[in-house]
């Protein structure tokens, strides 16, 4: 192999040889290819022969594009295109070159478009004296850069690497020569060997082999950024290749390519704007399916090009193309085709269907180009580049069509065995938040996943599943990416796949967490423990410590701050045994939410709870974690907080009260779906088991039903938990403001399978009943929706491969006596305690079940037109300081007129009913009609009257109260409670049902202006 120099200087003789060959078109063309590498990608040549001056002067210039702007740096074709107008001039004269360069740059400014730069090839060498007084005069004369290029400067650059091929085909140098490849060029055999082929390549058959061959580099190179520099050459014989295409089967194919590797490879599809409305044209009127998928493609591709601004095809231009694609499948559906080409008919229909756009904006409307930007905007909607899909922002054009098509095919499935879903549906998983709302959706999803899962096994239904909880993550819908994540977890829960399995425990475990969750999060981390430490595959036992890690960090999180400690000593046992760099933090995550958690609780124990700190102090002693403890208690400035602070920053952060986990009764917090939870045991290790049990299951149970509206009240659900061998029935006791039950569980013993049916019902039938009570759906509803999620896959996500209890038996007897012998918290604090739901599980504020304005309005309107049944009591009080008083403080309170006139109704019927009716009477149909139209009659002015006592605001509160009974049963709903929660009525009938703020037009009875 020859030195640099060597090689250098056998170019040089090659250039020398171009003059005596007379070659003008080969070292042009060999210019213009050196030019895209080094100076401007954006070159292309010019219209006329070099020999025959029909090119007034340039031998390639430059075209227009704003990829510089749009997104700088961003592939090897952005660095090098220039926003300036370059010309391309070259020569292969050897005597009086600075004279031909002079007349050359007149001809060039003298006509044509104006010129900011001119580079200029010659085989000469030019004198650096020379080359300054040439650029000197260029100036002066005519205000252009010049650039000149000799025979030096190209054979040192064709003497690179990615040049050489040029030196090979131009030059006639040896191949022998080529100097060594980059030693960070990291292309495929297979790539390297067809660009060697096709650069030396000079006829084109334009027949499909050929063109499989090209299209399969060219997408390489487009796609792949170390091989990105490679592009313009091959664009360069991809248009060759079209000048002798087949004109059915291949030019339409190349006119696709070509556009796509423009716009993804080069991020500008200008250049290519013709050959996009060269393949639509012919697309778009034949019945090749290949065709119409690649239309339906690239019609997302120039709409990413049209809001990136980068190129000129119009907004109408792409209605009239899908107008087209869409009657052109419905014209083939039409005529009835075999059944897999009907699935990949209402296949392409749904991508048509599913292309996202913005929410709520005009046809037109691009968003304004970003100041800066550092890679290409997204040209087509991958898992990688959709970027979170909120519904409030973005949309897909026609959900009802997209959805409608995907059903079709799913009907059609089981006999298209052979079509290949995987697209169709890797395009619903992306798309999934903006889908899930529809009826459909689980359907097509249950479908969709099924026919994968067929094809390809069933991790490509966990894969599926990841994708979509990816998505609904990204689009903050933590509650979908959950169901998602369950899903990953049963598709990997076996063998070789186990892995997968304990990862998306993980994920579900963080999850929780993340919805304020804390036992549902606790039972998913040691069920990650038990299954690792049971299986015999020693890389597992990494997820131990994982597992334990999170656990402690659910107890933490639940108030448990003690239990928290006492599960971190084996938490970093099996840190220190398992995993590798055990102590690094910014490693391991988990580690280091281990440290921080443990570094809060001594702070607050410190603060509020000092006689607990010895207890802290003992357990991180014998781990070492009290080091690091202190480092970083002593690098804060940390405030000192009160107890009422301590607990409101654990009220605000969704966390249980601090130090639940001490005293002879132990206390869990958590909200969710507009309701708080109280749940209590005895401070024992089997009730404590029992009871987390319970609590996990209420998450895990209400998690589920949340996003199917239970309707649940906002009420505040206090449950003792008590241990019974022979549990019975859940009972609720008597309270208009709490929902306070009594739950009786059996104590687990190791004869109990989790799988069990007894089991279940233990769980499910007191949690049933209790969410029940809450919920203003009729039973049969509720009972519905509690099927639905089982149908969901309730089951394995209240068991996590076994009971609770046996994951949850970690800690000794002595722990829970220890922590039982403790004081607890003052009583008015764990009376108090109300912690905040994460906002996808707070109430819910969107119309209820029932509701509709127009009916709302007309039923406020039928309370306006009771008026005559009070007018005389109503124009007496009215007349009264007092009770013009209390009107206006209850419209301050948001009371709406029909508020005060229903409740001043109730009073007055009431009355009526003590006055007029006999302790017996008939109760035959038409005598209770009369009497209850008697109770209704319009108010005359010799009716007995109430004083005005009778109308305190109080009366007129509980008035108003109970009458909301009955505008429960007229929307629809039941009330399963057997003392009604009026705060708690009033609150959801306001949320959800435009109580407080629906009206309509009335008569001014109160006259208060």
């Amino acid at each position: 192999m020859p030195t640099a120099p060597q090689l250098q200087q056998y170019i040089r003789f090659g250039l020398d040889t171009l003059g005596e060959r007379n070659a003008h078109h080969e070292f042009e063309t060999l210019s213009l290819a050196v030019a895209r590498r080094r100076i401007a990608s954006n070159l292309m040549p010019a219209t006329g022969p070099v020999s025959a001056g029909g090119d007034q002067g340039r031998d390639g210039e430059s075209y227009f594009t704003n990829v510089t702007r749009e997104i700088p740096g961003a592939s090897a074709f952005a660095r090098l295109a220039s926003d300036e107008t370059i010309v391309l001039a070259c020569t292969i004269q050897r005597s009086r070159v600075a004279d031909k360069i002079r007349r050359d740059i007149a001809s060039i400014c003298s006509t044509g478009t104006t010129v900011h730069r001119i580079a200029y090839f010659t085989v000469a060498p030019v004198p650096v004296r020379a080359r300054h007084d040439l650029q000197a005069d260029a100036q002066s004369d005519f205000q252009v850069a010049l650039d000149i290029f000799d025979s030096h400067w190209l054979a040192q650059e064709l003497a690179e690497p990615d040049l050489f091929h040029l030196a090979e085909t131009y030059l006639q140098v040896p191949s022998e020569f080529a100097p060594a490849p980059d030693a960070a060029e990291t292309h495929p055999d297979w790539y390297v060997q067809a660009r060697s082929r096709w650069r030396e390549q000079e006829d084109f058959t334009g027949q499909l082999g050929e063109f499989a061959q090209l299209r399969r580099a060219l997408r390489h190179a487009t796609f792949n950024a170390e091989a990105r520099a490679d592009l313009a050459d091959w664009l360069h014989w991809a248009r060759r290749m079209l000048q002798v295409a087949e004109p059915e089967n291949v030019r339409p194919r190349l006119h696709y390519e070509i556009s796509v590797a423009h716009l993804r490879g080069l991020g500008d599809l200008t250049p290519a704007d013709p050959l996009v409305r060269a393949f639509f044209d012919q697309a778009l009127n034949g019945s090749d399916m290949g065709l119409l998928q690649d239309a339906q493609v690239l019609l997302n591709y120039v709409y990413g090009a049209w809001a990136g601004r980068v190129t000129a095809l119009t907004t109408d231009e792409q209605d009239q193309w899908v107008a087209l694609l869409g009657a052109r499948i419905e014209s083939l559906l039409d005529d009835g085709p075999a059944v897999n080409c009907r699935a990949s008919l209402h296949a392409l229909a749904a991508h048509l269907a599913l292309r996202i756009r913005p929410a709520g904006q005009p046809a037109d409307y691009r968003p304004e180009p970003a100041e800066e930007r550092t890679e290409p905007p997204p040209r087509y909607l991958t898992a990688e580049d959709i970027g979170p899909l909120d519904q409030d922002q973005f949309m897909v054009v026609d959900l009802p069509a997209a959805m409608e098509q995907l059903q079709q095919l799913c009907d059609l499935l089981p006999e298209a065995q052979t079509f290949p879903v995987t697209s169709t549906a890797d395009a619903f998983d992306m798309t999934a938040p903006l889908l899930a709302a529809h009826e459909a959706y689980p359907r097509v999803r249950q479908t969709l996943d099924d026919a994968v899962e067929r094809t390809e096994g069933g991790l490509a239904r966990a894969r599926k599943s990841r994708t979509r909880a990816l998505q609904f993550l990204r689009a903050e819908r933590p509650l979908e990416a959950l169901g998602e994540v369950h899903t990953m977890k049963v598709s990997t829960w076996f063998g070789d796949t186990l892995p997968g399995a304990l990862q998306a425990l993980l994920l579900a475990s963080r999850l929780y967490s993340y919805l304020h969750l804390p036992l549902a999060a606790k039972q998913c981390a040691l069920a990650v423990c038990t299954a690792a430490g049971s299986s015999q595959d020693p890389t597992l036992a990494p997820y131990i410590a994982q597992g334990l890690l999170r656990a402690a960090d659910c107890d933490y999180q639940a108030g448990n701050l003690l239990t928290s400690a006492a599960l971190s000593e084996y938490a970093i046992q099996a840190q220190g045994r398992y995993v590798d760099d055990p102590w690094n933090e910014e490693r391991h995550t988990d580690f280091h939410a281990l440290v921080t958690d443990s570094s809060m609780a001594m702070l607050a124990a410190r603060q509020i709870r000092p006689h607990l700190v010895q207890a802290l102090t003992d357990v991180h002693a014998r781990t070492g974690l009290d080091r690091l403890i202190q480092d970083q208690l002593e690098g804060a400035d940390l405030p000192e907080r009160s107890a009422s602070e301590w607990m409101q920053m654990a009220e605000r952060s969704g966390c249980g009260q601090l130090f639940a986990d001490v005293g002879p009764r132990r206390t869990y917090h958590w909200a969710a779906a507009g309701t708080t939870w109280q749940v209590e045991c005895d401070n024992t290790r089997q009730a404590v088991l029992a009871c987390e049990r319970f609590a996990a299951a209420a998450q895990i149970l209400i998690a589920e039903l949340a996003p199917l509206d239970p309707v649940l009240q906002p009420a505040h659900i206090h449950v003792d938990v008590e241990l019974d061998a022979g549990a019975g029935e859940p009972r609720q006791l008597p309270d208009n403001h709490v929902s306070r039950w009594q739950v009786s569980l059996a104590p687990w013993s190791e004869a109990v399978d989790a799988h069990e049916t007894e089991y279940f019902a233990d769980l499910a039938v007191p949690l049933i009943a209790i969410l029940l009570t809450e919920s203003l759906l009729p039973q049969e509803q509720f009972m519905q929706k509690v099927h639905t999620a089982f149908e969901q896959g309730l089951n394995h996500k209240l068991i996590a491969g076994r009971a609770y209890d046996d994951l949850a038996d970690i800690l000794p007897d002595d722990h829970y006596h220890r922590l039982a012998d403790f004081p607890p918290a003052p009583s008015e604090v764990a009376s108090s305690f109300r912690t905040a739901a994460h906002p996808a599980l707070a109430m819910p504020r969107t119309p209820g079940p029932g509701y509709a304005e127009d009916t709302a309005t007309q039923a406020v309107q039928r309370r306006y037109e009771a008026l005559p049944v009070v007018r005389c009591t109503m124009r007496r009080l009215a007349a009264t300081r007092s009770f013009r008083n209390t009107a206006v403080a209850l419209r301050n309170e948001g009371w709406r007129d029909w508020h005060i006139l229903t409740a001043v109704t109730n009073i007055v019927i009431n009355h009526r009913l003590s006055q007029e009716m006999p302790e017996a009477f008939e109760t035959t149909p038409q005598e209770i009609l009369r009497r209850a139209a008697s109770l209704q009659r319009p108010e005359a002015q010799d009716d007995p009257s109430l004083t005005d006592d009778a109308f305190t605001p109080d009366d007129l509160k509980q008035a108003l109260a109970i009458s909301t009974l009955s505008t429960v049963q007229v929307l629809g709903l039941e009330l399963h409670r057997q003392t009604p929660n009026f705060p708690a009525l009033f609150e959801l009938l306001g949320a959800r049902y435009a109580y407080w703020s629906i009206d309509a037009p009335h008569e001014d009875f109160l006259h208060l202006e």
